[in-house]
């Protein structure tokens, strides 16, 4: 399978952890989500929600939409579209997909 194929699966599997996350989901639905998380990291990709992390225009990892006033608190990753995405092969890891997030003020 073609990188880009995982990551579709990637988001695809970020996507339906986001939506379960809002709803109950029954422990047979969360254990086979882990299972889809642990066969993407056997395929050599890491699926990372940033949500809550702190952001800063330095971070290269993330395309930030920015919500309300900018101000001297820091600002925090309020809402993810797209999950960050990593590959790791050989042990050296390096970005394939940037994070699409919405960051503000808490």
């Amino acid at each position: 399978m073609s990188q880009n194929l995982w990551i579709k699966m990637g988001n695809l599997v970020f996507e339906l952890e986001k939506k379960l996350g809002a709803q109950p989901a029954s422990p047979a639905v969360a254990r086979n989500l882990e299972r889809m998380k642990a066969v993407l990291e056997e395929a050599g990709l890491l699926v990372l929600n940033p949500n809550g992390e702190a952001y800063s225009e330095t971070r290269t990892d993330l395309e930030a939409s920015i919500t309300g006033a900018s101000s001297a608190r820091p600002m925090v990753v309020l809402e993810v579209i797209k999950p960050v995405i990593y590959s790791n092969q050989d042990g050296i890891r390096s970005l394939v997909q940037k994070g699409v997030v919405i960051v503000g003020n808490k």
